[in-house]
């Protein structure tokens, strides 16, 4: 083989090796499950105690009440105070109110329930809530 070939042929190895990685990792990446990028975290959020709306509005809707809360940013969260450790105020629809806890992403629930809301997932309220 003449001299002049092997250093062309060399990086051409080099650069299929390097993009038989890159794209591996790429695979890997977009293989991943959902909840292995996204975790449980703690936080403290304001809001409207509401009833939260239906995902589909077409058809009849129910008389039925899923509370949750409305952020000041528009977003919906289903509420669990189950695990509060302290009394919790009365709250009525349209009250407004603060809550820390732990905020679960709707990515990571396993049922089926909550998809019929537009939630961004539940939180539960753990170590304090004030009716403002």
């Amino acid at each position: 083989m003449k001299k002049g070939y092997f250093i062309p042929l060399l990086i051409a190895v080099g650069l299929v090796f390097s993009f038989i990685l890159f794209n591996q990792h790429v695979y890997n990446q977009k293989q991943s499950s959902p909840s292995e990028q996204i975790e449980s975290y703690r936080g403290t959020l304001t809001g409207e105690y509401v009833c939260l709306p239906h995902t589909d509005q077409s058809g009849p809707q129910t008389l039925e009440c899923a509370l949750g809360m409305k952020t000041e940013a528009g977003e919906y969260y289903a509420l669990d105070f189950g695990s509060d450790s302290q009394e919790i105020p009365t709250l009525k629809t349209g009250d407004k109110f603060t809550a820390t806890g732990l905020i679960t992403p709707i990515e990571l629930l396993s049922t089926d329930h909550w998809q019929k809301y537009p939630v961004e997932g539940i939180f539960s309220v753990t170590d304090f809530v004030e009716k403002l």
